[in-house]
């Protein structure tokens, strides 16, 4: 009998709610940042410079980043993610002065295709492909580019016990201009990715830096590092929030007189997991 109402009480003790919430915040640390995460959510993100390479001035974007998870349907038997990202800049006016100007930045969207080889839940290693898109919706002669840009999107993550690797390549070339003073872009954005899962929803992360590598003769290349710490909270209702924050430093330029030289991010996420179109 004794034995018996041991082992009862370590299954009640296993059925705790508590430790299944936590479980649930562990899994979510783990998606908030893969770009191939079936994970629906809305991101606010302020990304704060204020030392930057060859100006006084101090720089600010505001991000407003959207992922949205769709299911296989008929003509597209594989999951399907697709992420727009819009920001309104802060950027200096011209040279070294500390004036500056603030505008909406130019659109940039993909739609990754989840490849469901190899089998992921065997090797925790998943892929996808699909477009990238540039639209040129910027509105001051200081921001964006002026052109129409399209390209191939890849996407890989790897997960390890409690850490996860993984990468996003996104490649823009442009195609058409809005105005006849608009030059040609060739880009290359690569996004390094690690998180690691300390448990009870916190990690540590190395995922907001964005290295960019323009492709022409003697065009700019920025190489960025970044660290940060993130905790989710499971909040009920098949929501989460998620907040982060991290430092960014730029640790090799080439051919780019004014750049960011240290930057500061704080992102907060609603997270939606039960929300699959």
């Amino acid at each position: 009998m004794a034995i018996l109402a041991i082992a009862g009480t370590r299954s009640w003790c296993l059925a705790d709610p508590q430790a299944a919430i936590v479980s649930e915040e562990d899994k979510l640390a783990d998606e908030v940042d893969d770009p191939l995460s079936k994970l629906t959510q809305f991101q606010l993100k302020d990304e704060y410079t204020p030392a930057e390479y060859g100006t006084n001035a101090q720089v600010n974007t505001l991000q407003f980043r959207s992922v949205f998870a769709i299911r296989p349907y008929s003509l597209m038997p594989v999951d399907q993610l697709i992420r727009p990202t819009i920001q309104v800049v802060t950027v200096p006016r011209n040279g070294k002065t500390a004036s500056t100007t603030t505008a909406l930045d130019d659109m940039q969207v993909f739609d990754l295709f989840r490849i469901p080889f190899p089998d992921y839940k065997k090797t925790g290693f998943l892929w996808g492909v699909g477009p990238y898109f540039v639209f040129p919706t910027s509105t001051s002669q200081f921001t964006g580019h002026g052109a129409w840009q399209a390209g191939p999107a890849w996407a890989f993550s790897w997960k390890l016990d409690r850490l996860k690797i993984g990468g996003l390549f996104q490649q823009g070339t442009s195609f058409a201009y809005t105005s006849s003073h608009s030059v040609s872009v060739a880009t290359m954005q690569i996004q390094p990715i690690l998180s690691y899962d300390l448990g009870h929803g916190w990690y540590l992360k190395s995922s907001d830096a964005n290295w960019r590598i323009n492709l022409r003769h003697k065009t700019s290349t920025e190489i960025p590092f970044s660290a940060g710490l993130g905790k989710v909270w499971f909040v009920g209702d098949g929501m989460a929030i998620n907040a982060d924050v991290s430092g960014e430093w730029m640790v090799y330029r080439q051919f780019d007189p004014q750049t960011e030289q240290f930057t500061l991010n704080f992102k907060v996420s609603l997270l939606l997991p039960q929300l699959y179109l």
